[in-house]
C-alpha cells in the first residue's frame, strides 16, 4: 500500500506551491499569486453577473476571461 502524498498529484501540488509568489499587499497582508496574475474579489449586481454567465456559456469561455477582456478594453490596455 502506497503512503499518502507520494503520487503524481502530490508532486504537482508541491511544484505549484513552490512557484507561488508571496508579496506584502498595500494593507500589510500577504498576497499569493501564480504566473503574473493577481487574485481580486469583484462584487457584481445580479444582472451583471447573469450577463457574464450568459456570455461565457454562449462563447465557450470562462467568466474570468470575459471580465479581463472588458477591463483591458475599458482601460485601453493592449494585449
Amino acid at each position: 500500500m502506497a503512503s499518502k502524498g507520494t503520487g503524481k498529484s502530490a508532486n504537482k501540488a508541491a511544484a505549484d506551491k513552490a512557484r507561488e509568489t508571496r508579496e506584502v499587499g498595500p494593507r500589510g497582508g500577504l498576497t499569493t499569486h501564480k504566473g503574473g496574475r493577481v487574485k481580486k474579489t469583484l462584487w457584481l449586481d445580479e444582472d451583471e453577473a447573469q450577463s457574464v454567465r450568459s456570455a461565457a456559456y454562449e462563447q465557450y469561455r470562462s467568466e474570468a476571461s470575459i471580465i479581463r477582456e472588458a477591463i483591458r478594453r475599458y482601460l485601453e490596455i493592449e494585449d
